[in-house]
């Protein structure tokens, strides 16, 4: 993966920059013949084709002359950047080694639903999902006292019952048992049908 395209406070000095991609230095490392450095991956694909010379400048590499510099990548990490959603109207801005653990919190962060409804939406919609719309949600009927699905509830109970037939007469008839309604029905068949 090439170097962090995060929105920086300042923009990183030129050391912190990988040459292959311009963009500051994830997991660098160093040629220590030259002391060139470069994004692991980055250098990894310039090598892949077939180049073995430092791309700054052009001497032999020897891939056991290449080394992880973690003090470079501790550097590169407490720079200050922008949070992700920033355009959105996330107001973070801090390390970029303490941005996952602002994903934690960030209310713009983009999260599954806690139900498991397949749905993703930002933490600031979660609420809202939950107490309205997930179909996952857990619904109280207020006539009979049974808990539902939201997806049961507005489907059998909710929004499901016949005009015909109130709630209260449903409870009172006793058709709603182990959160399964059942519902008796007569059709009425026109004389000329029937004769």
């Amino acid at each position: 993966m090439p170097g962090f395209d995060y929105k920086f406070l300042e923009k990183p000095k030129r050391r912190f920059q990988c040459p292959l991609c311009s963009k500051a230095m994830r997991e660098p490392v160093q040629v220590s013949t030259c002391g060139h450095r470069f994004c692991d991956t980055c250098l990894q694909e310039f090598l892949s084709e077939g180049v073995f010379k430092c791309p700054e400048d052009q001497l032999p590499l020897d891939y056991a002359k290449i080394y992880p510099d973690p003090e470079l990548e501790q550097q590169i990490l407490a720079l200050a950047i922008r949070c992700i959603h920033s355009e959105e109207g996330c107001r973070w801005n801090g390390p970029m080694k303490q941005l996952q653990g602002h994903f934690s919190t960030c209310a713009f962060n983009v999260i599954p639903c806690p139900n498991r409804c397949a749905i993703k939406l930002t933490r600031r919609d979660l609420p809202d999902h939950l107490q309205h719309d997930c179909p996952k949600r857990k619904v109280k009927c207020e006539f009979c006292g049974s808990e539902f699905t939201g997806e049961a509830y507005e489907s059998t109970l909710g929004f499901g019952y016949p005009k015909f037939i109130s709630h209260e007469e449903i409870k009172k008839r006793n058709y709603v048992r182990d959160n399964a309604i059942f519902l008796k029905a007569s059709i009425e068949i026109p004389q000329k049908i029937l004769g």
